[in-house]
Order: C-alpha cells, then structure tokens, then sequence
C-alpha cells in the first residue's frame, strides 16, 4: 500500500522554492548573473513574480539561496561517500577524486557564475556581507567533515581543522579557477 502525502501549505512552499532555484539554476547559468532577471526566472519557473518575491527577497537572496542549495547537495554527496566507502586511503582517494571531477563539482558555469558574483559582491557591501557568511558556513561544513573523517579513524589533526577547511576550501576554489583558465591541467 502506498502512502500519500498531502500537499500542505508548507510542502506546496518547499516545491515552489525548490522549482525557483532550479529555474534560477537555467537563467543563471545561461545568461550570468548581472543578465538574468526575476522576471525570466519566474516565466521559465512557470510562476509569477510575486512567487520569486515571496520566497526570495532580491536577485541576491536568490543568487545566493541556489549557491547554499548547490554547496549542501555537494556536501551530501561527499559525506556519503565518506560514510558508505572504506577509510583507507588506498580505497578512498579515487572516489573522492572522481566525485570532484564531476559536474556536480567543476561546472564551468556554476563557476563563471560564481566568479561573476565574487566581483560584483566585492563593490556591493551588502552582497559581500551575505557572501561572506555563506562563505563562512561551507567553511563550518568543511571544518565537520574533516573532524568527523578525523574522529572515524581515531586520530587527532596535526593542524587546527579551521585552518585546515580554509585550506582546503582555498585550495577548491584556486583549482576551480585554473580549471577555467586550462581545462587540460585538471584531467
């Protein structure tokens, strides 16, 4: 027997959200950040502007709701891998290793998309400001996992695992920008 799920207020609003971000997703990705409008990401959403507006309160907001969206479906990925594969490192490196050179991980859009925001966020204090902190809570998500990969094999880091996520979140994002630059060098 199958269940049934009614479509409440609160499901209608997370499928609304969640079509939203897809569509901002297509525009985004299409036409960049500074092209896009609210207006072409609720006609190819199939809702009006009023529907982007209720769930999202600026070009910004949405911008940066489908970046945290995108970071924590990448975040999921990668901490099930961790959870399901072995720890040893023989074993576990290629699958980390294929993972990030997904499109989930290296899409050449996402990035120009991403890169586009940096700058225009980089004049725009407000944008900084919510840029930052989204910047801030991957760092959190970085900081986890590596404790929690840390605490799984019983060993303690040679290195504050705040530095060590910064690092690392550093060192994704300089290998996101040469990968633009020269796709060759990141086969």
């Amino acid at each position: 027997m199958t269940t049934f799920e009614p479509l409440t207020p609160e499901r209608r609003r997370a499928m609304t959200r969640r079509h939203l971000l897809d569509a901002a997703a297509i525009v985004f990705a299409r036409n960049g950040f500074h092209g896009s409008t609210l207006d072409e990401v609720a006609a190819t959403a199939g809702f009006s502007k009023g529907a982007v507006y209720s769930n999202f309160k600026s070009k910004d907001d949405l911008f940066l709701a489908l970046l945290d969206d995108r970071i924590d479906r990448q975040f999921a990925v990668v901490s099930e891998v961790l959870e399901t594969s072995s720890h040893h490192k023989a074993e576990q490196f290629p699958r980390i290793r294929e993972i990030f050179r997904s499109d989930m991980f290296w899409s050449d859009d996402f990035l120009t998309l991403w890169l586009e925001f940096v700058l225009y966020a980089r004049r725009n204090p407000d944008a900084q400001a919510k840029l930052a902190a989204s910047v801030q809570r991957s760092n959190a998500q970085v900081q986890q996992l590596i404790e929690h990969e840390y605490a799984t094999i019983g060993r303690s880091p040679d290195y504050p695992t705040h530095d060590l996520a910064e690092i690392s979140l550093a060192l994704f994002n300089g290998l996101g920008m040469n990968r633009l630059v020269n796709p060759s060098a990141m086969t």
